[in-house]
């Protein structure tokens, strides 16, 4: 579970937040947005942001930390757009489209125009994070009444910021554990994900000299501490700016390093709204056109994605990818993983989705109440992960599903703590074909998992007698850079779960374990009525591995038992699954699996 290179633990930002309908997908020059208008509870203003994304693992650390901006400025009065480039997160790619930093200005530009259409503000602030700020930058001289920019952590040098990106996908790619001979090394190239070519090519000529001229006369400058960069370029901007609000962003590591223990820099949530308020813009009020109406649709080639908010209250944001002619009557519903948003860790969920609909399955991905896009539910635990109020968010997803005539089978997919939702649903509703889960380290809890678990999956005993034997293990021990304490839990977890095993038939149901044991078998009987199938699929040496094994034996003969299940082992991967041709083998089970199902129909 510590793989899972996520969106972090929700933060006391959120802690007994109000109930938040999601933003609004839009479509506007091919390009799909998420829009956010004032609140209903606050006068709008003639004064709009637009976000500009980084790339790569930051874009993903960053989504929720967007979704929350966006929140506190709609309540301020404040409307703002979101937006993905081409080439990245949940953008519809044209097959024959040019993608360099030029398409992603000119992406920015569209979204400047669309922004003012859909919240009637007339003047706009572009809001950058690390590449975004570069590109805020680049358009910020062809955009109408320009209020300001807000520049987070910005990259100013195109070689410099790939010779950076280099050195910490090789940081990713160790921790996720990705074998050093399937690590991708390309340029651009980090956690799975490929920059663009064209992206590439043209990151090379963009130096500091690039923004000498921008006319921006009110910047919000967000400075990582020690960063010689990022205080050349400010130092640059203030010759120009008519006014410059400084910003030490302290939280920077903490946000975009480390995502599964996230923490949203409270501070920035209130210095920024202080600076645009500050702005003359704010001070007049608007009255604004009404929200738009209905789902967002674009197509590319075979292809038709449709962007919409669904569930109670419109709290879900999700995306039906479908061909664009005809298709089969299956369904296949992608589940978000940990925190990582409805595009997927290296954007598998996006992949995936686009090569089911080439072979006629649609698909449905979509987020999670407190996961990317879409905004918690007040009252439910802070910690997300495998929490089972999770499974509620699945019935929305069915009756959405239905609603939109969508009736015929469906298959639940998910990996690690997703694989878990998916399991449990579908175990739990026979409206749900069958299930393909990934590397789940547990089919159900005895109580629900702590944070310290989630962050902490404990490893196999193979693992841990292994290791113990290495110089490098003994080196790190008197080091202090193992956490005794949690090895010797996990440990623990497992020699108790291998003895209850043993004491199982002599105990049976007073052991809480063999309750447990016996509810798993349960839900693998009920899914074995289904009409599609249970796949299994685990990385080799994944650590739930072993929970599998306590079900059903070391050599998963008890599988035997259930014949609609199978067993997948990936070779030479990670827990994410991140190297391209393991997740080009993990595709090829899935759409097996909804094409065989289609055909049974």
């Amino acid at each position: 579970m510590s793989g899972d290179a996520t969106n972090g633990a929700v933060t006391a930002t959120e802690n007994g937040a109000k109930a938040h309908e999601a933003s609004y997908p839009v479509a506007f020059s091919g390009i799909m947005g998420l829009f956010k208008p004032a609140s209903d509870t606050a006068p709008a203003r003639d004064l709009a942001v637009l976000f500009l994304s980084p790339w790569g693992i930051d874009e993903l650390c960053t989504r929720k930390f967007f979704r929350i901006t966006a929140e506190t400025l709609a309540d301020v009065g404040i409307a703002s757009l979101r937006l993905d480039y081409p080439g990245t997160a949940n953008a519809l790619d044209a097959p024959d489209a040019v993608i360099d930093i030029a398409s992603w200005t000119d992406a920015a530009l569209a979204g400047a125009d669309a922004l003012r259409t859909l919240s009637g503000a007339a003047n706009v602030v572009l809001l950058g994070f690390g590449l975004g700020a570069a590109i805020a930058l680049k358009a910020s001289d062809r955009v109408e009444n320009l209020a300001g920019l807000a520049l987070l952590a910005p990259v100013v040098s195109g070689r410099r910021y790939l010779r950076e990106l280099s050195v910490w996908s090789a940081v990713v790619d160790e921790g996720v554990g990705v074998a050093p001979h399937m690590r991708d090394t390309a340029p651009g190239t980090i956690a799975g994900l490929s920059m663009p070519q064209g992206i590439v090519t043209t990151l090379t000529t963009l130096t500091p000299d690039a923004f000498a001229d921008s006319r921006a006369e009110h910047v919000f400058f967000a400075a990582r501490p020690d960063n010689t960069s990022d205080h050349e370029l400010r130092d640059r901007l203030a010759d120009g700016a008519t006014t410059m609000r400084d910003f030490v962003f302290r939280g920077y590591d903490k946000l975009v390093s480390n995502p599964l223990g996230q923490e949203i820099p409270a501070d920035f949530l209130e210095a920024l709204p202080d600076w645009l308020k500050g702005l003359a813009p704010y001070q007049t009020a608007i009255n604004p056109p009404a929200p738009p109406s209905g789902p967002a649709v674009v197509t590319a080639g075979d292809v038709r994605e449709t962007a919409l908010r669904f569930g109670h209250g419109e709290r879900l944001v999700g995306t039906l990818t479908e061909p664009a002619m005809g298709g089969s009557e299956a369904t296949v519903v992608l589940l978000t993983t940990g925190y990582d948003h409805q595009g997927g860790w290296a954007r598998s969920g996006v992949d995936l989705a686009r090569q089911l609909a080439a072979k006629g399955v649609a698909s449905f991905r979509f987020d999670s109440a407190g996961v990317g896009d879409s905004p918690p539910v007040p009252g439910r635990r802070e910690e997300v992960l495998y929490d089972e109020t999770q499974i509620d968010d699945m019935a929305a997803v069915r009756s959405f599903l239905d609603g939109i005539g969508r009736r015929g089978p469906a298959l639940l997919f998910g990996r690690c703590s997703g694989a878990y939702v998916a399991f449990r649903a579908a175990a739990a509703d026979e409206r749900w074909a069958g299930c393909i889960v990934v590397n789940p380290y547990a089919f159900r809890w005895l109580t629900p998992p702590s944070a310290e678990v989630v962050n902490s999956a404990p490893r196999a005993l193979a693992d841990y007698s292994q290791k113990a034997l290495k110089l490098d293990t003994i080196r790190r021990l008197f080091s202090g850079d193992i956490d005794m304490s949690a090895a010797a839990r996990n440990i623990g977890q497992r020699v108790t779960q291998r003895l209850s095993k043993r004491l199982a038939p002599l105990l049976g149901p007073l052991l809480a374990t063999e309750r447990l044991e016996r509810a798993v078998h349960a839900d693998f009987r009920a899914l074995s009525q289904r009409p599609g199938r249970t796949c299994l699929v685990y990385s080799v040496d994944d650590p739930g591995l072993d929970n599998l094994y306590v079900h059903f034996g070391n050599q998963v003969g008890g599988l035997a038992a259930y014949p609609n299940v199978s067993l997948h082992i990936l070779p030479d991967t990670d827990h994410n699954v991140t190297p391209r041709v393991s997740r080009q083998q993990l595709f090829d089970i899935v759409e097996q699996a909804a094409t065989a199902l289609s055909h049974e129909r």
